[in-house]
């Protein structure tokens, strides 16, 4: 406990004053969306629209702002948002989603903390960055590689998971009228999956290019949940928070991009 809140007097006025707006705005939204949108018959309904959702957004901001910034307890964080994000992400029939966050990124976290503790500048405390390098010219075919192999396999288990966890998920059907190509869905549940894994394992061993995976993870999320928001009526309660999430992690995307380039190159 210590460690989260001597990290968070580490951010600058900026950074806090983001933390704070952008907790401020995901609390609003979810008291607007969820007062009306929420299955007052319902506890699954009601907890997951006014605790796991906001919590989930609320926590993953904390998270890549740490991350961004080079903080080691940005783990702590990340630990909380994608337990309850993987819970949101099945709710929706995000299949992908929810197997990433809980059975690879909620174990990640503690990897995380046993790599960075040892890579933390002694003065600073921030993680030493550095450059990806010549390793990125087998790390793009790869990473394409893997969509075309995760797209494939989400099409044969998907319906498996349907009908094994009483799910009723269209979603995969609706971006296929949307855009005339069968497989629109699960190329866009795989490639945030990809580029979730490859980012992360990056940013395991303290590489600036995760953020190029970040910033194409994000921009895929904020498509996927616009399209929740489309297609499913009842869905603003826990869609709308999760969406502003997306959004403000694109965000800070950029803002990581910029620190940690400007830090590989310090490093160097």
């Amino acid at each position: 406990m210590r460690q989260l809140w001597t990290d968070l007097t580490r951010l600058n006025r900026a950074e806090r004053a983001w933390l704070v707006g952008f907790s401020l705005l995901v609390l609003a939204a979810t008291c607007y969306f969820s007062a009306t949108g929420t299955d007052w018959n319902s506890s699954y309904s009601i907890v997951l629209n006014w605790l796991i959702s906001p919590i989930s957004a609320i926590s993953g901001v904390f998270c890549v702002v740490l991350v961004a910034k080079g903080l080691i307890s940005n783990w702590v964080w990340g630990l909380l948002s994608c337990a309850c994000y993987g819970l949101v992400a099945w709710t929706s029939g995000y299949y992908g989603d929810w197997l990433l966050n809980w059975f690879y990124f909620v174990p990640s976290q503690f990897f995380v903390w046993w790599c960075w503790k040892t890579q933390l500048n002694s003065d600073t405390q921030l993680v030493r960055m550095r450059s990806l390098g010549k390793h990125s010219l087998w790390l793009t075919p790869l990473v394409l590689l893997s969509i075309g192999l995760t797209g494939w396999f989400l099409t044969q288990v998907d319906g498996f998971l349907s009908t094994a966890l009483a799910r009723n998920s269209m979603i995969y059907q609706q971006l296929a009228g949307y855009t005339g190509f069968a497989l629109t869905g699960p190329l866009l549940d795989a490639s945030t999956v990809v580029f979730q894994v490859a980012a992360q394992l990056l940013m395991i061993r303290f590489f600036a290019a995760q953020w190029t995976f970040w910033l194409l993870t994000n921009l895929l999320n904020i498509l996927a949940w616009s399209v929740v928001l489309l297609t499913t009526a009842d869905s603003a309660p826990y869609a709308v928070p999760t969406l502003l999430m997306w959004i403000a992690f694109f965000i800070n995307s950029v803002y990581g991009a910029i620190n940690w380039s400007r830090g590989a190159v310090q490093q160097k």
